[in-house]
């Protein structure tokens, strides 16, 4: 469930009908990945302060943004990502696509082992397709991504996997190099979801050697590790002997951390803070927009009001979202009105003002819907009944810092001025997410969708979406034209007719009304000048330490 309030470059396309095939790189940087700034010094343990906490280290489980930063650095993927979209080895060295676009055959690197001694195998990442795709894993990201597309795999020998897709998926690639799809050991997986949970083990640069709930988890270095990414820096062992990643929820402690020197680098610099690490000769700033659909508020269309689109429409018009979240992020946070971020192919940026500030047309549109009386304080209502909806969120300072819940308060006041009653409703961060899953439970709810593929309209918006998991899809939203034009884009590998297809999906999205959108979810880093060669990947915006080493 890609929601918790914190949820790319550009979409791969499978190469036209016949087949893609990349040849691994060799070391040193690849795609803009910048080179070693020094010479690497080896040893030491670095401290990271992240806002929120994972509920489960293993990425299938669920699908929240914490695991996806913590796992990059113990997990490794198929493929990866470079800025600008294009597709490079990882664990596969090279692929081919069959004409029809069904099938997929993976080469993979030998000579690859889990950190529990358990070979690479074909057969290995077979096993963790299944795991994904089995109910017992409780996925919700992996499994919305596979699910309408994924067929069966086959090991056809050792290091060769076929997999054969339902129907043509030319995101598939762009997805498999995200950190929820990382490739784990069989034999760990064998051990149980919770087993799992507390430990995952994979070929990567890092050992999950303990999660000490609530304060940290310790990560060792693998001294035997063999298969970076090919726009890695290095292609050996990490520099660093661990990482403590540290859960450090409240905003001013974790800037504190950083400035104390108790942590090396830390996720999410406060706003109010900005301007003093902009200052701050010691600190190195990094920041990256997630791509996929922003921040904002899914509104219910099978709830009243907003089961109507004029109300809907008269909501986006008067919610001043735009001057409210330069106002509550101080200008650090870019506003985002379309249905996709500014970094997801296909963006069409004319969206971006679809509905600006109207408080005449905002209660026009009221008007025309009936809700033409007001009450004693001064709402409007219909039939006696107030119009009121119920916005939901979580109350966990990580999920939700107190710049949002200022953005939300500003969205409030602006909507009164219409007469519309937004009745704020933070909960804690468990019942928010059974609320998540309970479209009858709220009006409207906090959500977001970081992905690197335009195809995450289709898990917002979908029918399919809505029938098989309706946290994915908060806007209940069911359109069989819009589902057809989306089906259409993930099977195209043409792009002028993606990018028409696209264009068409977010129009239909945007005139319907169907989300507040507010900003895109972003990577903000401040690094200790001490620690060099920290990176950010493209698929999903996370830190990558393989590379990082503390300078003497």
């Amino acid at each position: 469930m890609r929601r918790t309030t914190p949820i790319r470059a550009a979409l791969v396309l499978a190469a036209g009908a016949v087949s893609v095939a990349l040849a691994a790189c060799g070391g040193g940087a690849s795609g803009g990945t910048a080179t070693a700034s020094t010479t690497p010094v080896k040893g030491g343990t670095v401290v990271y302060g992240a806002d929120r906490e994972p509920t489960c280290l293993d990425p299938h489980n669920s699908g929240d943004m914490p695991q996806t930063y913590v796992s990059r650095q113990y997990l490794d993927s198929l493929v990866s990502e470079l800025p600008g979209g294009r597709i490079v080895p990882w664990l596969a060295t090279s692929w081919k696509v069959s004409a029809d676009g069904l099938t997929y055959t993976f080469t993979l690197k030998q000579g690859v082992k889990f950190t529990d001694g358990e070979p690479l195998t074909a057969a290995a990442v077979k096993a963790n397709f299944e795991q994904i795709l089995d109910p017992k894993t409780q996925s919700s990201t992996d499994l919305i991504y596979l699910k309408p597309y994924y067929k069966s795999s086959e090991a056809v020998d050792a290091h060769t996997l076929r997999v054969t897709l339902k129907k043509p998926y030319s995101p598939l690639l762009t997805v498999l190099a995200q950190a929820f799809l990382g490739i784990e050991s069989p034999k760990a997986m064998a051990r149980g979801l919770k087993a799992n949970c507390e430990s995952p083990v994979g070929t990567g640069p890092f050992i999950v050697k303990q999660w000490i709930h609530g304060q940290r988890v310790e990560l060792v270095r693998n001294p035997d590790y063999n298969s970076p990414p090919a726009n890695a820096k290095h292609q050996g062992p990490a520099y660093l002997d661990g990482i403590t990643w540290r859960f450090l929820k409240d905003n001013s402690v974790r800037f504190s951390a950083l400035k104390s020197g108790e942590a090396h680098l830390i996720f999410n610099i406060p706003p109010e803070h900005q301007p003093a690490a902009e200052a701050d000769p010691s600190l190195e700033l990094q920041s990256f927009n997630h791509s996929g659909n922003p921040n904002g508020f899914g509104l219910n269309v099978d709830r009243a009001p907003f089961n109507d689109l004029k109300v809907r429409q008269a909501l986006l018009y008067a919610s001043n979202a735009k001057e409210a979240v330069k106002s509550a992020y101080l200008g650090v946070f870019p506003y985002a009105g379309a249905p996709l971020g500014s970094g997801t192919p296909f963006y069409d940026k004319s969206l971006e003002d679809a509905y600006p500030h109207d408080p005449a047309k905002a209660g026009a549109l009221l008007d025309a819907a009936g809700w033409t009386g007001r009450n004693g304080d001064g709402y409007r209502t219909k039939d006696g009944q107030e119009l009121a909806a119920r916005f939901v969120y979580s109350s966990d300072p990580g999920d939700t810092p107190p710049a949002d819940v200022t953005l939300y308060q500003d969205i409030q006041a602006a909507a009164k001025e219409v007469g519309f009653h937004i009745k704020l409703v933070p909960q804690a961060q468990t019942t928010f997410f059974a609320t998540f899953q309970n479209p009858k439970a709220y009006e409207a709810v906090n959500s977001y969708w970081n992905s690197p593929t335009p195809g995450v309209l289709y898990i917002v918006f979908s029918t399919e979406s809505k029938e098989t998991g309706g946290f994915n899809n908060a806007s209940q939203v069911s359109n069989p034209a819009l589902d057809k034009i989306l089906l259409d884009a993930a099977a195209s590998n043409d792009e002028a007719q993606q990018r028409t297809l696209y264009t068409q999906a977010q129009s239909i999205i945007s005139k319907n009304a169907w989300q507040l959108t507010l900003y895109p979810v972003q990577t903000r880093l401040a690094i200790s000048k001490k620690l060099k060669d920290v990176w950010i990947e493209p698929s999903e915006g996370e830190p990558v330490l393989h590379d990082a080493y503390l300078a003497r």
